[in-house]
């Protein structure tokens, strides 16, 4: 009769040993203190751009999922100058004429068509107040509530120069890259969009 229950007991540990490693493949990853774990999220905003001593402005309204983004960019007077939407495989933006550009890099199709580069696959992260996970970084500090106050990740510095009232949202960020200055302020959050 023993005999006959180890092999069975066997079997269910197996099972149990199976069950508490795909648990613990199912969490959620820790992330520093300070930053927040978000997969989607809506933004409203204002962005300023500077490059080469010519400035301009632009109010910005931005969808995130996880595999897929839309952004709305609008003159002053509310008049749509493009819209940007991506996924995995490419990036689509539209301008104020109805003219159509596709690439299957969103950096370089902005770069060519507004003039500008938008990184976006690190913007995802930075406009949380987050690290990008995918690039190297060479610098990060922190406030005495763990929040980022500067980043240096690639060739971008990111400073964060305020977080929502005692949260860990950003509400301004100043990104340089070579001759290149992205001001974001975020005037709304939503997190919680649908899944």
């Amino acid at each position: 009769m023993v005999v006959d229950a180890v092999p069975r007991l066997r079997s269910w540990i197996a099972v149990a040993a199976i069950a508490l490693l795909s648990a613990c493949a199912s969490k959620p990853p820790i992330l520093p203190p300070g930053e927040v774990s978000v997969e989607r999220f809506e933004l409203s905003g204002r962005v300023a751009v500077k490059l080469d001593g010519s400035g301009h402005s632009a109010r910005m309204r931005w969808l995130h999922y996880p595999e897929s983004d839309a952004i709305w960019l609008y003159s002053p007077i509310g008049s749509t100058i493009a819209t940007l939407n991506t996924d995995a495989e490419s990036a689509t933006l539209v301008t104020a004429r109805k003219e159509t550009f596709r690439s299957e890099n969103v950096q370089a199709l902005t770069r060519e068509i507004l003039g500008w580069d938008l990184p976006l696959p690190g913007l995802q992260h930075w406009v949380l107040g987050r690290v990008d996970p995918a690039m190297p970084v060479r610098e990060v500090k922190r406030d005495d509530q763990s929040r980022i106050t500067r980043l240096v990740q690639g060739d971008w510095q990111i400073d964060f120069a305020g977080y929502e009232d005692g949260g860990t949202l950003p509400r301004s960020l100043l990104l340089n890259f070579a001759n290149l200055r992205l001001r974001l302020v975020i005037d709304r959050w939503n997190l919680a969009l649908p899944g």
